[in-house]
């Protein structure tokens, strides 16, 4: 189902990835109760097969060992958490769980809000110095295969 994307995760050098570092389903399992959602099939499938990546200086979030989720700021509840303690990010954006903040003027969430028929959440792309937000993909598949793209200087045609 993600060979398409599979491929592409072999032939980029944008997208910096360390081989082995899956989440265990029991950590998933946990922040799902935790959220009181499940996460998207193509984010879980990222979690258990890929886990970690890094791109113009930012962390794609995952899902790290509980014993380290009080301080792991790669960590999607860690962050989560954090968001959740400041009142007014709870009133602007409380469907928004961050995925993704580059080193650059944006960042993209999932607006947990709207879930397809297949259990994705869009990924938004908030631009930080225009405040504004548009839906960057319709899956997590779709986010990291357009990040990709972009970062590797063209379209695949795999």
């Amino acid at each position: 189902m993600y060979e398409r994307l599979a491929e592409k995760l072999k032939a980029t050098s944008a997208l910096k990835w360390f081989p082995n570092r899956g989440a265990e389903e029991s950590w998933i399992a946990e922040v799902e109760e935790e959220l009181g959602f499940s996460l998207p099939p193509s984010y879980r499938w990222w979690l258990v097969h890929y886990g970690n990546a890094r791109l113009n200086g930012g962390n794609i979030l995952t899902i790290v060992s509980p014993e380290h989720r009080g301080y792991g700021d790669t960590d999607l509840l860690y962050i989560h958490r954090l968001n959740k303690a400041e009142e007014w990010w709870v009133s602007q954006f409380p469907h928004r769980l961050d995925l993704f903040v580059p080193d650059s003027d944006e960042l993209y969430f999932f607006d947990t809000s709207s879930r397809d028929e297949q259990g994705e959440f869009p990924i938004m792309c908030y631009d930080l110095m225009n405040e504004l937000i548009d839906t960057y993909a319709s899956t997590f598949a779709e986010f990291l295969e357009r990040l990709i793209d972009e970062h590797s200087g063209g379209n695949f045609d795999l």
